[in-house]
């Protein structure tokens, strides 16, 4: 069962995703204005073990960090559906900015 509200991405960047002491690279492969797909390579533990999730979004076009807290809503395999919890509207704003560049260099939006 797929249950998507809003517009979704493609798309890749880099992510931070944080869990207390942990800290594991990956890479936003989707996106939409409530939540996140990251995809976390090769990594042997699973990024879903908390409840919660510290992200760092880093966009190609924007220098600064953006900074959400999400939380797991789906596994699988390497790939990490994650919804978000707290994100400010600043950050929204500017990742609703990111799928409109998607949009006019041609990447469809789902």
């Amino acid at each position: 069962m797929e249950r998507r509200v809003g517009l979704r991405a493609r798309t890749d960047f880099g992510v931070i995703a944080r869990q207390g002491q942990r800290r594991a690279r990956c890479r936003g492969i989707e996106l939409g204005a409530n939540g996140i797909v990251v995809d976390q390579g090769r990594s042997t533990r699973p990024l879903a073990e908390r409840l919660l999730v510290d992200l760092e979004l880093r966009l190609p076009e924007r220098i600064r960090v953006l900074h959400a807290v999400a939380r797991p809503v789906w596994s699988y395999g390497t790939q990490h559906a994650l919804r978000f919890v707290r994100i400010s509207d600043v950050d929204r704003l500017t990742l609703a900015e990111h799928m409109d560049l998607l949009r006019l260099r041609g990447v469809p939006l789902a």
